[in-house]
């Protein structure tokens, strides 16, 4: 088979982006670039990164995880593997600006707001289901 053959279908080298898979493959590297960060961030920032890895973990472990709408789950994938690394790095290169620490652990409190509120919706859409579920058996057999 060549190079241009389209003989075989091509398959994705990971997780299909927008999964609970997806959020869990970003979550990996980024704990692991968390711990080579060491001391280049203050220790509030590393609180709240860690923090945010909480929340993606917590989505991760969650099997009502998978109820949450593809947006959220790519913002989240994207949380990881983009959205705190750039912070982070753009603090690295302006970190001797005043009041760079300042935009820094604001900019990280909001990243951390977006992951709890969708480890939230995650719990609150498995509530959801039940709910519906419940009222489908009720329609359906009565009370008993």
């Amino acid at each position: 088979m060549g190079w241009f053959s389209r003989d075989e279908p091509q398959r994705p080298s990971g997780p299909t982006p927008g999964t609970v898979d997806a959020v869990g493959a970003a979550l990996v590297p980024y704990v692991r670039w968390l711990r080579s960060l060491g001391s280049q961030v203050p220790g509030r920032a590393m609180v709240l990164c860690r923090l945010i890895g909480d929340h993606l973990e917590d989505v991760v472990g969650d099997p009502s995880a998978k109820l949450l709408d593809v947006q959220t789950l790519v913002t989240l994938e994207r949380t990881a593997s983009a959205h705190v690394p750039d912070t982070i790095n753009a603090y690295l290169a302006a970190r001797g600006v005043s009041g760079a620490q300042d935009m820094l652990i604001r900019q990280l409190t909001t990243i951390e707001g977006v992951a709890a509120s969708a480890a939230k919706r995650s719990i609150e859409s498995a509530r959801d289901a039940l709910e519906i579920q419940g009222a489908f058996l009720e329609e359906k057999f009565g009370h008993a």
